[in-house]
């Protein structure tokens, strides 16, 4: 057994090293990415050298000075799961968990756009499929909003009271749109995929008979402000639930309740991306696109939402995603 002194003479190079890196990181929180992956490591050994100090009866003294450096490195190894940064979370967490997932997501935008563009086509040929989906008091409610003499805002404030109620009916319309696309995923991803496609056949039957019977523009106007958000929600809150149902039909040599709730933990970063942009989109449909600004305006407010939005989720990196 070497003495105590050899021991330090040993490691003293290494201990150095940790030291330096502590300073660097309590000064100023950034380390090259060389240094940052050396940081286990380092704590590992650290972890080695201490219980090989206390077990060989080295000291108090020295184990002390080893024991604050282990905390240290803990400190640092382990402070992002203590705090929450909703700056991070946003900038970084969910544009690289949107890499990560993005098959899934794909898979979202396909089962919506395909029916929506087939139900707001098919009004050309005729209503019936239009009018088996909306219903008759689902098409009288087209009318008083985007019909020849509808008016969406007089409507809104009639049937909600201001636009604070429809700022709120909004929240809570669109959180159900998407809590039930994710939590479909449950059924082994049946129900994100029914949750998905009827979403999209209503919108676009929606569309379809505004464009076949209604007043058009009225009906883009409102829409183009908030629909970035609203739709990319959705896709968000339907790969998220995608990402579940996974879990369940492919358990890989998990337990099925295993992989599930490591499923659930992956999803959580795409649904809280989801659930800002909902909220956004409630914002800007309660307060902004039922009011009669310029057409021009509007549509112009939503194709720079559009960039900005496409541009957020996919300008991310595989590298920000942060595994649960």
């Amino acid at each position: 057994m070497i003495s105590q002194k050899q021991f330090q003479q040993l490691h003293k190079e290494r201990w150095d090293q940790t030291k330096q890196l502590v300073t660097t990181l309590q000064e100023s929180s950034k380390v090259s990415a060389e240094e940052a992956r050396a940081l286990p490591s380092f704590f590992r050994k650290l972890c080695q050298d201490l219980g090989i100090a206390k077990e060989r009866l080295y000291g108090i003294k020295l184990s002390n000075e080893i024991n604050a450096m282990v905390m240290s490195l803990f400190h640092h190894l382990y402070r992002s799961r203590k705090t929450l940064s909703p700056w991070r979370f946003f900038t970084r967490s969910v544009p690289g968990a949107v890499q990560h997932n993005q098959h899934f997501l794909w898979v979202s935008i396909a089962l919506f756009w395909i029916p929506f563009l087939l139900m707001a086509c098919s009004g050309t040929w005729g209503l019936q499929w239009i009018q088996s989906l909306l219903g008759a008091e689902g098409m009288m409610n087209m009318d008083m909003m985007y019909g020849k003499d509808g008016d969406a805002l007089a409507h809104g404030r009639e049937t909600y009271g201001s636009d604070f109620m429809m700022f709120c009916f909004y929240i809570y319309n669109n959180v159900g749109i998407d809590f039930r696309c994710y939590a479909g995923g449950i059924l082994f991803g049946i129900g994100t995929l029914f949750f998905t496609v009827f979403n999209g056949l209503m919108i676009g039957a929606s569309a379809g008979y505004v464009e076949a019977v209604g007043d058009p523009q009225k009906f883009w106007t409102f829409v183009s402000g908030h629909s970035a958000f609203e739709l990319v929600g959705l896709h968000l809150s339907s790969a998220a639930g995608f990402r579940l149902g996974w879990g369940l039909i492919s358990p890989g040599n998990q337990s099925r309740l295993h992989s599930l709730m490591r499923s659930a933990r992956h999803s959580l970063t795409l649904l809280g991306g989801a659930a800002f942009l909902t909220f956004l989109a409630a914002c800007i449909e309660g307060f902004w696109s039922a009011h009669p600004h310029p057409a021009m305006l509007k549509y112009s407010v939503g194709a720079v939402l559009w960039v900005l939005t496409l541009f957020y989720l996919f300008s991310g990196r595989r590298s920000w995603y942060e595994r649960p």
